[in-house]
């Protein structure tokens, strides 16, 4: 894996934190599309997210090949009471989930990227394909919050 994935993992943090400055509660909790998810809601997915996949990564280090299981994103998002939860609750989570986690990944010598689980729905998963997905995940998310804000009338000028 190339560990330059590391630091753009990392990186995520403040552009996610970026992407949401300057939105009020009522920006936070729209709904303008594309996607049912508000940008309140997709931020905490991606936090929530990112905790799921810290966790399989975690157990993927520590265990042969440890079974991954499914979270049903929709359900979180649903049943979690998303718009009674704080933005900068979730964005804290965010970054230190991933800069903690980052101190783990910088240590790692180069064969430990390529270990394994098996999760339920996807199969087989390594840990560097793991850091990759989730730098991408961001990314996917982010064009939808930039549409999104674009919507409301508040697009993003970083």
């Amino acid at each position: 894996m190339d560990r330059q994935l590391i630091e753009e993992y990392v990186a995520c943090s403040p552009r996610l934190r970026q992407a949401v400055a300057g939105l009020s509660n009522e920006d936070l909790t729209a709904r303008p599309g594309p996607g049912k998810w508000s940008i309140l809601e997709l931020v905490l997915h991606l936090t929530d997210s990112e905790y799921i996949a810290i966790d399989r990564m975690k157990r993927m280090l520590t265990e042969d090949n440890p079974p991954l299981l499914y979270a049903d994103e929709t359900a979180y998002v649903d049943r979690l009471f998303s718009h009674e939860q704080s933005l900068e609750d979730a964005l804290t989570l965010f970054e230190v989930g991933r800069r903690q986690f980052a101190r783990v990944l910088r240590k790692l010598p180069d064969e430990s990227f390529e270990r394994r689980g098996t999760h339920n729905r996807r199969g087989p998963l390594t840990v560097g394909g793991m850091v990759k997905e989730y730098i991408e995940h961001v990314d996917h998310h982010l064009k939808f919050l930039y549409d999104k804000r674009a919507r409301l009338g508040k697009p993003f000028r970083p």
